[in-house]
């Protein structure tokens, strides 16, 4: 009789050991797909633009700072033009699943417009935030990135939500890594996607190189490709080239 009282304690342990281990795979696999929440955006959206420190965590005055630098617009994104503010809720969304050779930053899904931020002083643009997606070495990777006005020029970088390896992956959101960003340009002469994440040590003279996270192959490809997709023709690339070519009106 103990012997089998033991043996089916053990038993109950075992399965309560298996339900906990599952019980934290899903949630880890649920944070890794989820969506950012809306705070966290904009807390986002304002330090990659330079409009607050990193330590700022007042949500007022990260909203303040939102509705006073910020607008907040729609693009097509096949044709690359804005959708006009007032014909927004009217323009229809579709979202279409990718094929594998056409989903370099595995995001799975694609809708036909995005988001698009303009900081702005007194209606001059003064930089474009575009959000940034794509898979790394174990989880979807959010970021915004900073671009000039010119449409090609990073202002800056900034990954806020990941779930990579800690000390190994997790550095894409290092500020010593970020801070490289600053002045290379994600497309070149041709409006071509050309940025690069290299591994064996980028050419600080080379405006399309990067150094990769060292220990972490799979997170740097990931950073990589997500960007050159979202600059490129399934992504904000017509939107860039018209804004190279024409400023476009924000607040209409």
């Amino acid at each position: 009789m103990k012997k089998g009282k033991i043996i089916v304690a053990s038993l109950m342990l075992f399965c309560v050991l298996c339900f906990a281990v599952l019980a934290v795979y899903f949630l880890l696999l649920q944070n890794n797909n989820a969506e950012p929440a809306d705070e966290q955006r904009i807390g986002a959206i304002i330090q990659v633009a330079g409009l607050a420190k990193a330590d700022e965590t007042d949500a007022r005055v990260l909203q303040n700072l939102y509705h006073r630098r910020v607008i907040a617009r729609q693009v097509d994104l096949a044709s690359g033009a804005l959708i006009p503010s007032a014909s927004f809720q009217d323009a229809p969304t579709s979202c279409a699943t990718l094929p594998a050779d056409r989903d370099p930053a595995q995001i799975r899904r694609r809708c036909n417009t995005g988001e698009v931020y303009f900081i702005h002083e007194n209606d001059n643009i003064q930089q474009v935030i575009l959000p940034i997606r794509g898979k790394g070495a174990k989880s979807m990777m959010h970021a915004f990135i900073a671009l000039a006005p010119d449409g090609r020029t990073v202002k800056n970088l900034l990954y806020y939500q990941q779930n990579e390896t800690p000390l190994l992956g997790a550095r894409v959101e290092d500020p010593a890594w970020l801070h490289q960003w600053a002045g290379k340009k994600v497309l070149n002469d041709q409006a071509q996607p050309a940025l690069r994440v290299v591994q064996q040590g980028a050419d600080p003279q080379d405006v399309y190189a990067v150094d990769g996270i060292t220990g972490a192959t799979m997170t740097s490809v990931g950073v990589e490709k997500s960007i050159n997709f979202w600059m490129g023709e399934r992504g904000y690339g017509p939107f860039l080239r018209r804004l190279a070519q024409n400023k476009p009106v924000i607040t209409q």
